[in-house]
């Protein structure tokens, strides 16, 4: 029974590693001189109690796309706390961006 399982988990775990390597190269092959950028927003709003794991979260998925992926961070009413929150994170991380819907637009938009 034991050889079984090991024979699953090794099965799966070829599986990923193939996925991973096609992805990696289709990442490569695709990559072209102005790939762009790409915004990752994640906004709150009153009290979040998982507000450092959404945002943390957004982070770890933006390392993962790769390239150039710019986190946003909306404060749109959040509280003292969340707030305080989302700006530790933002000490943690400074490439992560903490601004308002109004900073938002007249930084990106305008």
């Amino acid at each position: 029974m034991p050889e079984i399982l090991f024979q699953c988990l090794l099965a799966v775990l070829a599986v990923v590693g193939t996925v991973e390597i096609i992805r990696a190269v289709l990442l490569h092959a695709l990559k072209t001189e102005n790939p762009g950028r790409f915004l990752l927003a994640v906004s709150f709003s009153g009290h979040d109690e998982r507000a450092e794991f959404v945002l943390r979260n957004a982070i770890e998925r933006a390392k993962w796309v790769g390239g150039d992926v710019q986190v946003v961070c909306l404060d749109r009413g959040m509280d003292e706390e969340t707030r305080r929150i989302c700006e530790t994170v933002c000490l943690d991380h400074p490439e992560v961006i903490l601004c308002t819907p109004d900073e938002y637009r007249e930084f990106w938009m305008g």
